[in-house]
C-alpha cells in the first residue's frame, strides 16, 4: 500500500499498516516528512514550525492513546508538561489573568476575577467535565452504534454530550455568561487553534479539544514536533516500510471498475515512476486528491466535500532573542494578547482581514508562546518565541514578490513593536526573525486557501438540516482513503486520529 503525503495523518496510517504486517511506502513531495510538524534552523537557531502544545494521550479521553499504545510512541518521545493554561491580557480586564490547568483551580481563578458569575462558571466547567466523561465512554467502552442505540440509558451526567450536540460555542457561552465578553475571551483565548468564528465553531469540538487542555493540561514534544515525526518514520522503517521524500504523486491509477491499482509519481531525481498498489492513503486535501484521479471519477469523489468551508489559515512569527523572554517580563508559556478594538469574542471574525493591507491602527489578536518556560529541547541558548494569529490566503495571493516581501516585513515590524509595548526591551533583544503567512502555508502544505486544519470545525452536516453528505476517512473511490485532518479535526490529535482510523478501517475491510 502507498501513502500520498508524509504529514502526521499519513505517517500514522503508514505506521499502523506497517505494524499490521503490510508493506508500505510513503511518498512525500517535500524534502522532509511531517508537513506542518517539524522544526527548522535559521542563523544557528532552532525553531518549532507549528506545535505549541497538545494533550497527553494517557490523561483523560484522548484519541491518541490507542495510537501511542499500538506504536509504542511513549517510549520513543518525551512529552514535557506546560506549566499553565494561559495568561490573558485584554483591555476588558483590569489586570492580566493567569489561568491554571485543572478544572478546580481554573474555577477558583475565574471565580475570583468574576465573582458575580461564579455559579455560572462552575456549571459551565461541570458541563465541560461531563462532556469529557461522555467522550471517554464513547472512545473506550463501545462503538458508535452501541452509543447511539443506548443514549437514552446513559447516566444523567453524560447527557451533557447530547444536550448541545448541535450547538455552537457562542450559543453555549451565551447561555451561561450572556454579555460578559471578558469571561468568554478568557475561556477561549486560544481560539485560533481551532477557528476564528465562535458563532460557527462546534461546541462539541470545543468540549473535546479545549476541554482536554483545561482539565488535563498541555504538553510539548521535547525536541519539537519533528521528534514525533521521526518516531513515526522509525516505526515505519523498523517494520519494512519506506518514507521517500522529494517524491511528488501526479496520478492515481484505477482499473476498469474504478478501483485503485497504483500511482504515478516523479521521484527525487526527476524521473517518472509507477508503483502498483491496491490501497492508497491520501494525506492531502480532497481538492488536491481529485486532481490526481481520472477525470471521470472526480465528480463522485468531490461530491461529499462540496460546500464545506475551509478552516482558517495562520501567520506565525519565529523570534530568536539574545536573552530568555522571562528576563523581559514574559511570565507565562502561552500569553493571549487582545487589542483594544476587540470588545467581544465574536470580533475574532474581523482579525484575519487585517493582514490584507499594510499595518494600521488595528493590530490582530496574538498568541505568544515562550518555549523557554519549559525544557523544550530546541537547542542551546535562549529558547525561541513564537507569535501566532489568524490569516487568509487572499490577504497575500495578489502580491508580486517584492510587494509580498515588503508587506510581510512591515507586519513583522508592527507585531514586534506590539510585543515591545507589552514587554519593553523585547524588540531590541530580537536577533533572528522569520514570518510564515497563509501564503507560506498554501505553498508548503499544498492546501487550498492555506487552510491549516482541514475543513472548518463547524456543526457536522449530520446534525444540521439540509443535504447530509457524510464524509470521513473512506472515499467514494474503492481503495482510496483520506488519512489527514481533512477527514476529521485538525491539530496533532485530529490528524493522527484520522490517520489511525483510516488504517484500521481499510485493513478491517
Amino acid at each position: 500500500m502507498a501513502v500520498i503525503g508524509g504529514g502526521l495523518g499519513g505517517l500514522t496510517a503508514a505506521a499502523m499498516a506497517a505494524t499490521a504486517g503490510r508493506r508500505v511506502v510513503v511518498l512525500e513531495k517535500n524534502a522532509h516528512p511531517g508537513g506542518a510538524a517539524g522544526t527548522f534552523d535559521r542563523d544557528g537557531r532552532r525553531f518549532e514550525i507549528s506545535l505549541h502544545e497538545t494533550t497527553h494521550p494517557f490523561r483523560g479521553a484522548d484519541p491518541k492513546a490507542r495510537i501511542f499504545d499500538a506504536l509504542d510512541l511513549g517510549d520513543r518521545i518525551e512529552l514535557v508538561p506546560v506549566p499553565e493554561f494561559c495568561e490573558v491580557r485584554s483591555p476588558l480586564l483590569d489586570a492580566p489573568l493567569r489561568l491554571p490547568h485543572g478544572l478546580a483551580p481554573l474555577q477558583e481563578a475565574l471565580g475570583a476575577r468574576f465573582p458575580a458569575d461564579a455559579d455560572a462558571i462552575a456549571r459551565f466547567l461541570r458541563q465541560v467535565a461531563r462532556s469529557q466523561e461522555a467522550i471517554s465512554v464513547f472512545l473506550t467502552s463501545h462503538d458508535g452504534a452501541w452509543w447511539r442505540a443506548h443514549v437514552a440509558d446513559l447516566p444523567l451526567d453524560l447527557w451533557a454530550l447530547t444536550r448541545d450536540m448541535g450547538s455552537t460555542l457562542s450559543t453555549v457561552l451565551g447561555r451561561y455568561f450572556r454579555d460578559n465578553e471578558a469571561l468568554k475571551l478568557a475561556l477561549a483565548p486560544n481560539l485560533p487553534y481551532y477557528t476564528d468564528d465562535p458563532d460557527r465553531f462546534w461546541w462539541l469540538g470545543y468540549a473535546i479539544a479545549q476541554g482536554g487542555f483545561l482539565s488535563q493540561g498541555g504538553y510539548y514534544v521535547k525536541g519539537g514536533s519533528g521528534a514525533l515525526v521521526q518516531a513515526l518514520v522509525s516505526v515505519i522503517g523498523e517494520h519494512g516500510g519506506t518514507v521517500a521524500t522529494g517524491h511528488r504523486v501526479h496520478d492515481i491509477l484505477t482499473d476498469a471498475r474504478g478501483a485503485v491499482r497504483g500511482l504515478v509519481y516523479v521521484d527525487a531525481a526527476g524521473s517518472i515512476a509507477e508503483v502498483a498498489v491496491p490501497l492508497v492513503f491520501a494525506n492531502a486535501a480532497p481538492q488536491a486528491v481529485a486532481g490526481m484521479l481520472p477525470e471521470a471519477l472526480r465528480p463522485a469523489f468531490v461530491a461529499p466535500y462540496e460546500g464545506r468551508p475551509l478552516s482558517i489559515s495562520l501567520f506565525e512569527l519565529s523570534l530568536g532573542l539574545d536573552r530568555p523572554a522571562a528576563d523581559l517580563g514574559v511570565g507565562a508559556y502561552s500569553t493571549a494578547l487582545f487589542p483594544d478594538w476587540m470588545k467581544a469574542l465574536a470580533d475574532y471574525r474581523g482579525a484575519a482581514a487585517l493582514l490584507g493591507a499594510a499595518p494600521g491602527h488595528r493590530m490582530p489578536p496574538l498568541i505568544v508562546v515562550d518555549y523557554g518556560r519549559i525544557d523544550s529541547g530546541l537547542g542551546d541558548g535562549p529558547a525561541p518565541v513564537s507569535v501566532t494569529g489568524v490569516d487568509r490566503l487572499d490577504n497575500w495571493d495578489d502580491l508580486d514578490g517584492a510587494a509580498y516581501a515588503g508587506r510581510k516585513a512591515a507586519w513583522l515590524d508592527a507585531i514586534i513593536a506590539r510585543l515591545d509595548a507589552e514587554w519593553p526591551g523585547l524588540a531590541a533583544a530580537v536577533q533572528v526573525r522569520d514570518m510564515a503567512t497563509a501564503r507560506t502555508m498554501a505553498d508548503y502544505l499544498g492546501t487550498p486557501g492555506g487552510a491549516v486544519y482541514g475543513f472548518a470545525p463547524e456543526v457536522p452536516a449530520l446534525l444540521r438540516p439540509g443535504p447530509r453528505n457524510r464524509t470521513g476517512t473512506k472515499t467514494p473511490v474503492e481503495g482510496l482513503w483520506l488519512a489527514s485532518a481533512w477527514a476529521g479535526f485538525g491539530g496533532v490529535t485530529g490528524a493522527m486520529a484520522s490517520g489511525a482510523m483510516a488504517a484500521m478501517q481499510a485493513l478491517r475491510g
